[in-house]
């Protein structure tokens, strides 16, 4: 679908006849070129002939001729031949001459390989020489070998000739010999010999003209190793001609040959045997083939022909093993000299008369009306709209007769220019009828101020109206900018622009109808009312010079140029976007590319290009993987097709993620919601994307949507219904219109609900989106509700329903669910319509049939495990109330059986909740329904087990309890609250109710309550007790004091381990020392296994926690020492506050007692503890935390203990000096 156009051309005067041979220095880009003693060198970028020079001749009689050159890197000089003896190198440098060798017999033909590492020679007496870099001589054979070669045919008995199948050429086939006989040489055979090598150098193609081959003169073709072995010998081919050229990627070797007064392209295997070949339509009387080049990328092939006046230059693509013309050039000299460039593929070099042209070539696709294809096809264009249908080439739609070079369109008109000027302009090309011809509507021979010459190309024709265009060709060596217009019956040139340098690209926005040109420098300009104008600012102006260059528009921001270097560089005016793009193609909302990874890049136009691009990559909205070496063709504009070619030329058509999905969303705004369905479920894409991205639009037009839709559609959008987002997950790149509601499912179920329930009596064919409905909230009964109210007028449809709606649902399930509606003949008729056997369910049906209602549902509900339904049947069942209580125990529905009961069974139903929540240890619960029941007795031998002892003494009080049940059952509650650390409850009842101030002294103390225990010696005028109280006061005084120094010492010796850990940390984080947790692991077992006692014991809640603290522990080079440091701290500042209230009263006591040793002693341990925890704070918890994701660290996998909050922060106790 690619067609070659010329994108720059640049002519260089050599002020001579044509040059018989051209080489390129790879290094520089220079020209080298000849004609007879002549020396030109040429740069084609400053278009000066840099050397001009001819070959002294030391005599007179005898002139220097060269036949042939090369350039030589090794040697930096030009390797030449003179007068066919003599072999020298020409230094540019010095002008000078080196003779390197004398060939007695005369050289009739050299070829170089192509890493200039051999030398084929071949001479006049049929040798043939191979020499090295050095002109050593390395092998000497006979160019004209008897034999096939080392690798001829052989025959494997698979059969004679006679006895194989031939096909449509008949049996008279099994008659004729394998090889057809030698033919004499062609008329026009130059009777010169010819050398090609293939592209790697490790083989070569030599063709000569044997003298005497059974009696004829015929041209023959050999193959050769590069150590000169004859390996095979060409297939006879009739009329076969001098021209040879071995394709670079070795598969082909290209010949010509006449057949039936007819030139043909021959191709040749490796070993010798035909591999077809395609005609070339020329003049026969008049032409002679010169010569077959291959380019570089072996994908075109050029034919070099002369003529009587007149010579031409042919490229050739193939495209599904098809040859196609893509350019024609005509020259006006006898002679003409064609050679490829070995740097670039498509850049090739010409010499004519009197001229140097350099034409840079670009393979890209020609669009008219942006989707529909225009591929050149030797004196046709091929016309296929893809925006229809998807024809690969050689097939179109309708083609075009008219040779052409370029191409031109607007709207519905297309141009197109010939090499000879003429003009062809054809009108509705993308209307043309299938598989018609066209011709031109008018054709025009371009006249005016400014004649072209035959030679010049016609280049970047741009149409800006239907009856003007702009182009770009060469006038006196130098590009102008041509504007053409249309007449009646002429196409002539209005004005002509000179510019002071080529122009290598230009191009149109579709829309806007910008014109940019790039120029040779690489320059941007603006082609505005007939004036070129700098483009963008002085940052953008300059670029890379582009192999194919477009308009876009990012984000709404100004227009910006996107161009592909022919290294595959694609640019955003200067900015590199990727290094490797194949190619590209521009969407109304996307830029696709093409990668060597064999992907397919979707780029959104909506986003600013530097949002578009960072420094990782482009932000791609959707990539997607092709096939090897696909290119992009086509991308319509206005839908979502996109059109890729393989490299054999087949097509494939697909529809981007990214691009359908905007195609749908530009749907939906404009509420076409049918033509959405069809689409989404064409291309598989998940049907919660119509309801996503514009849920108010969906919810107020469901009424129009179901209008517009089938029922089929509507239930596989109901099957997809999801609560996910698609755009927020799966479809992430586009942005909604509006913000969903939650609870997606049930509101777009219940709203189709609502719609359809009144569209089912019209239409019964929605019948089935109703129950998907129904089904997909879960509420199937009511789907069967429905069905049973339909059933009278539509039986047929319902027994359809059924079975579909076993089609979403198990049977099992679809008949509980009918059990659930209570109406068997309901439950009958699912039934009926299962796989179930009636023995499973008709005994079940006639036993419900004898029930009463209530008991009916119980028995139901009870069968479908919904137990508490069935409670509330059955105690609506008078006479049952025994079963209740049995059923609520089987069930242990106590809970439910109060709040459905009253009065005196609610009571009998507490009674019964009460002892089973005694029997599972839930005594207090217990204790308060015994007491709701009025069971004092029951409710006070429960809550005597709790702390609740205002309760149960209130209890006890109203049962009257005499003095010493009442003492027992407040020892009791005290010691459960001397359990629980509420000591001065457990005093308060040791005290009030038991009469024991010694017991409730000592409880008191034993709480370091001791102000308390200090009150209540007064109060019960025990002062004797007094003395006990000071001897536990200082007691705990003591212990506390000590403690606090125990804490003080081991914060200090943590605040300096954790200094060290950090350190050791940090070195292993800067890769300067390896952690090593070896001394966790006992000597007795492996790293690796871990011992069966330790996972057993980890299972239990016990061993869990010993595990976790043998875990964090503290021991120097442990494994998560950090972490048990910090966690250690953090347990003592808890310490400090528990302990606050406690000193404090400790102190005030000491100080009563007028023991101020000891309250100064337990006073300084407190303050030094805090002072010194907040002075350590940040060493412990340093403010700046190490970064945990510091890529290349081997890091450890711990837990992270954070600072403390400043509520847990410790405050020292302040006292007056004087006190102390």
């Amino acid at each position: 679908m690619r067609n070659l156009v010329c994108q720059w051309q640049r002519v260089i005067p050599t002020e001579s006849a044509a040059l018989d041979f051209l080489t390129v220095d790879e290094d520089t880009g220079t020209v080298y070129g000849s004609y007879d003693n002549l020396v030109l060198k040429m740069d084609y970028k400053t278009k000066e002939v840099l050397l001009r020079h001819s070959l002294p001749s030391p005599d007179p009689d005898n002139p220097v001729r060269i036949t042939d050159i090369h350039w030589l890197p090794s040697h930096l000089a030009l390797f030449i031949v003179i007068n066919g003896t003599t072999l020298a190198l020409f230094h540019p440098g010095s002008l000078t001459v080196e003779e390197v060798v004398e060939i007695e017999d005369g050289v009739v033909c050299v070829s170089w390989a192509p890493d200039d590492g051999v030398c084929v020679i071949i001479t006049s007496t049929g040798k043939l020489m191979l020499m090295n870099e050095e002109f050593d001589c390395i092998k000497e054979e006979k160019a004209r070998q008897e034999s096939w070669g080392t690798e001829s045919p052989q025959q494997v008995g698979w059969g004679s000739k006679e006895t194989q199948f031939h096909g449509s050429a008949g049996k008279g086939a099994s008659q004729q010999p394998v090889f057809a006989s030698l033919t004499p040489i062609a008329a026009h055979d130059t009777e010169e010999t010819r050398v090609t090598w293939r592209g790697d150098g490790h083989y070569f193609a030599v063709s000569t003209v044997d003298d005497v081959v059974e009696g004829v003169a015929a041209r023959v073709v050999r193959m050769w190793t590069r150590d000169g072995v004859h390996t095979a010998t060409n297939e006879p081919v009739p009329g076969l001609e001098d021209a040879l050229s071995w394709r670079p990627s070795g598969n082909l070797i290209a010949t010509t040959a006449m057949q039936n007064n007819q030139h043909q392209v021959v191709f040749l295997e490796r070993n010798g045997l035909r591999h077809g070949e395609f005609p070339l339509t020329l003049s026969v009387p008049d032409t002679a083939i010169s010569g077959l080049h291959w380019n570089s990328s072996s994908t075109v092939l050029a034919v070099v022909y002369e003529g009587r006046e007149q010579c031409h230059v042919r490229l050739y693509t193939t495209s599904n093993y098809h040859w196609m013309l893509k350019q024609h050039y005509t020259y006006d000299s006898r002679s003409v000299t064609f050679l490829w460039d070995s740097q670039d593929d498509l850049r090739c070099h010409v010499t004519t008369e009197g001229k140097y042209i350099c034409y840079q070539l670009s393979s890209q696709v020609l669009t008219c009306s942006e989707t529909t294809t225009l591929v050149i096809d030797d004196g046709k264009v091929n016309v296929t709209p893809m925006s229809r249908m998807c024809i690969p080439p050689p097939l179109s739609h309708a083609q075009l007769k008219s040779p052409c070079n370029s191409i031109a369109c607007f709207e519905d008109n297309t141009w197109l220019v010939c090499g000879d000027g003429s003009i062809s302009r054809f009108d509705g090309v993308h209307n043309t009828p299938t598989g018609g011809e066209k011709c031109p509507s008018e054709q025009y021979q371009l006249e005016g101020e400014f004649p072209l010459e035959r030679c010049n190309v016609i280049r970047h024709l741009t149409m800006v109206s239907p009856n003007k265009a702009i182009c770009v060709a060469v006038v006196n060596n130098n590009d102008s900018l041509l504007t053409l217009e249309l007449s009646d019956k002429e196409v002539f040139v209005a004005s002509c622009m000179s510019l002071e340098d080529t122009v290598i690209n230009m191009v149109r926005h579709p829309l806007t109808g910008t014109i940019v040109l790039q120029l040779f420098s690489g320059e941007l300009f603006e082609l505005h009312d007939g004036m070129l104008e700098p483009w963008g600012n002085e940052a953008v102006r300059e670029c890379v010079p582009f192999a194919e260059m477009s308009l876009a528009v990012f984000g709404g921001e100004d227009m910006v140029v996107i161009g592909r270097t022919s290294y595959n560089h694609l640019y955003i005016d200067t900015r590199l976007w990727i290094h490797d793009c194949t190619s590209f193609s521009l969407h109304r909302t996307h830029l696709l590319l093409t990668t060597h990874n064999h992907t397919l890049v979707c780029v959104s136009l909506s986003q600013p290009s530097h949002v578009a691009r960072t420094t990782d990559g482009v932000v791609d909205t959707g990539i997607r993987s092709l096939e090897r070496g696909a290119r992009l063709v086509i991308s319509d504009p206005l839908s979502s097709r996109v059109v890729l070619q393989m490299p054999r030329g087949n097509l494939e058509l697909i529809h981007p993620r990214p691009l359908l999905l905007t195609h749908l969303a530009k749907l939906i705004d404009q509420n076409e919601y049918s033509t959405v369905f069809e689409t989404v479920r064409k291309h598989r894409v998940n049907m919660n994307f119509v309801y996503d991205y514009h849920p108010e639009q969906f919810r107020g037009n469901i009424a129009g949507i179901l209008a517009s839709t089938s029922g089929n559609l509507m239930e596989l959008f109901v099957a997809e219904l999801a609560p996910e987002d698609t755009t927020l997950s799966m479809y992430s790149f586009m942005t909604p219109q509006s913000s969903a509601a939650p609870g997606k499912v049930e509101l777009v179920a219940s709203d189709l609900i609502a719609n359809l329930t009144e569209m089912v009596n019209r239409d019964p064919g929605w019948l089935n989106t109703l129950i998907s409905c129904y089904v997909k909230i879960d509420d199937i009964p009511s789907a069967l509700l429905q069905l049973k109210n339909l059933s009278k007028t539509l039986p047929v449809e319902c027994e359809s329903a059924i079975r579909f709606m076993l089609e979403l649902t198990d049977d099992e399930a679809l008949f509980n669910h009918a059990l659930t509606t209570y109406d068997l003949e309901l439950v009958l008729q699912v039934a009926q319509c299962t796989q179930k056997d009636p023995k499973e369910y008709l005994l079940f049906l006639n036993e419900m049939e004898t029930l009463d209602e209530n008991y009916r549902k119980f028995r139901i509900d009870t069968q479908l495990g919904r137990y508490k339904l069935a409670l509330k049947s059955l105690v609506q069942c008078n006479g049952r109330f025994e079963e209740v209580c049995q059923y609520v125990i089987q069930h242990s529905l106590h809970s439910t059986a109060l709040s459905l009961t009253s009065g005196e069974e609610q009571r009998k139903i507490a009674e019964l909740y009460a002892g089973l929540l005694k029997q599972q240890g839930c005594v207090e619960e217990a204790g308060l329904l015994y007491a709701q029941c009025s069971m004092p007795k029951e409710a006070l031998t429960c809550l005597r087990l709790t702390c609740q002892s205002e309760l149960a003494i209130s209890l006890a009080t109203q049962m009257s309890l005499p003095g010493d049940q009442m003492s027992g059952v407040a020892e009791q509650l005290a010691g459960n609250l001397k359990r629980e650390g509420k000591h001065s409850k457990a005093a308060y009842l040791l005290d009030r109710f038991c009469d024991n101030p010694d017991a409730a002294i000592e409880v008191l103390c034993e709480g370091c309550l001791f102000s308390e225990a200090l009150q209540l010696s007064h109060v019960r005028a025990r002062v004797d007790l007094i003395p006990s109280i000071t001897t536990a006061l200082r007691a705990q005084a003591e212990t506390t004091f000590m403690v606090l120094q125990e804490k003080r010492d081991l914060v200090e010796r943590l605040s300096t381990r954790i200094v060290m850990v950090r350190e050791r940390r940090a070195a292993v984080e800067a890769g300067e020392e390896v952690m090593d947790h070896s001394d966790l692991y006992s000597d007795a077992t492996s790293v690796t296994t871990a011992s069966n006692v330790s996972r057993r014991s980890s299972r239990s809640a016990k061993g869990r926690r010993k595990a976790e603290k043998k875990r964090y522990s503290l021991r120097e080079g442990s494994k998560f020492e950090y972490f048990a440091i910090q966690e250690e701290v953090k347990s003592t500042l808890n310490f400090l506050r528990d302990q606050d209230t406690p000193i404090r009263d400790m102190l005030s006591m000491l100080l009563i007692q007028g023991d101020r040793d000891r309250a100064g002693n337990l006073l300084t341990a407190q303050r030094d503890l805090v002072t010194l925890l907040d002075k350590t704070r940040k060493v412990f918890w340093p403010p700046v935390q190490r970064d945990e994701e510091e890529e290349g660290v081997d890091q450890i996998e711990e837990p992270v203990s954070l600072p403390p909050p400043e509520s847990l922060r410790p405050n020292a106790i302040v006292m007056n000096q004087f006190m102390l």
